[in-house]
């Protein structure tokens, strides 16, 4: 809805109303053609008005043709409180006190025109106090929607960047593990084989113990460097379905069951760092508001998506409402296009689906 939508029907109901009085206090006078020419002037001008965006200043043509009409049509005086309501929901009311005058002194005992004149300025006072608001409530909002639309592109953008880097990473670590193996494993392993080939070639007993010593001395360099890769290669801590099976063994004095299927290498990084949240989030409840004995969790990982659901056997839950850690989670399951729900019909249960996403090579 725009923002002055609904005030725009009352504004066009008021015009015509005001009109509407016109015509009957024609009819009640004795003027013909003058009268009906006045009023026709003023539906023109308001036709205008409602057809096309005019200056804030057009209420001065009403103004003008009232004053040009009260000698033949002294009922046009009324039609000044339509210059007052014209004037008044464009922020002009002061303009009421010299029409008021002007009133006053064409009928100083005509009180029945000052209250209808005042009652107009009320009535567009009020409208054009009203129509601000809304445009300000309306500028606000939709700052926040930018606002919130901009954080969004700039969640996505950082995923991406992440995606990016934890790509590059990959790659760096790839390059670096190959041209280890390349430079000093394969050097010496092609070594050793070239001395095992010389070996069997050499009938001199010296030069043949020489050639051993020298396979011995490189095989033992070998394996000492993959072992030393494989070290580096081992990580620190525990990712992926490892992560979550220590999470669930460090739930004690909870009994959780932990089961998961399908191929856990799709998932990714992010992934997991969503999945790990979740996790944690759903046992902290348990622990916090349910009175479970019995806790399950299952990981299931498909072709498109993988699928996490933690389901307890509590009956009592006094956290009837989503707290800040679920709703975050729900949003930063939407940010990686998937979705978190908890139902707490029968226990507490949770249920986080997210894509799997292709892997770009």
């Amino acid at each position: 809805m725009r923002v002055y939508e609904r005030y725009f029907r009352f504004v066009i109901f008021w015009r015509i109303a005001q009109l509407l009085i016109l015509a009957h206090l024609w009819l009640l006078s004795t003027t013909d053609f003058e009268g009906i020419v006045f009023i026709l002037l003023l539906l023109i001008v308001m036709s205008i008005r409602i057809r096309f965006s005019i200056t804030k200043w057009s209420f001065l043509i009403e103004l003008i043709l009232c004053i040009a009409f009260i000698p033949y049509f002294p009922f046009a005086l009324y039609g000044l409180a339509i210059a007052i309501f014209e004037a008044a929901i464009v922020g002009k009311w002061w303009l009421f006190f010299p029409i008021t005058i002007l009133m006053i002194v064409s009928h100083p005992l005509d009180l029945t025109l000052i209250w209808y004149s005042f009652l107009t300025v009320i009535v567009g006072n009020f409208t054009y106090h009203s129509m601000k608001e809304r445009k300000q409530l309306e500028k606000t909002l939709d700052m926040e929607r930018k606002e919130k639309y901009e954080l969004e592109r700039i969640k996505m953008e950082l995923l991406d960047a992440y995606f990016e880097v934890e790509k590059a990473a990959e790659l760096k670590e790839r390059n670096r593990i190959s041209r280890e193996l390349h430079d000093h494993l394969g050097h010496d392993l092609t070594g050793a084989l070239l001395a095992i080939q010389a070996y069997e070639q050499v009938d001199n007993e010296k030069q043949a113990h020489g050639l051993l010593e020298q396979v011995k001395i490189r095989l033992s360099r070998s394996t000492t460097r993959l072992r030393n890769t494989v070290h580096n290669l081992t990580p620190v801590t525990y990712i992926g379905v490892e992560r979550l099976q220590r999470i669930v063994a460090d739930a004690e004095p909870l009994f959780v069951e932990f089961k998961y299927n399908g191929n856990v290498d799709n998932v990714s990084s992010q992934s997991w760092m969503m999945l790990e949240a979740c996790l944690k989030e759903a046992i902290t409840n348990v622990s916090k508001y349910s009175n479970a004995t019995k806790t399950e969790v299952e990981l299931d990982v498909t072709e498109t998506l993988v699928r996490l659901k933690i389901h307890d056997n509590g009956t009592v839950t006094k956290k009837s409402v989503n707290g800040s850690g679920i709703r975050s989670l729900q949003l930063r399951a939407r940010t990686l296009k998937g979705s978190l729900t908890i139902d707490r019909q029968n226990g507490y249960l949770l249920v986080c689906v997210l894509p799997l996403q292709r892997r770009r090579e």
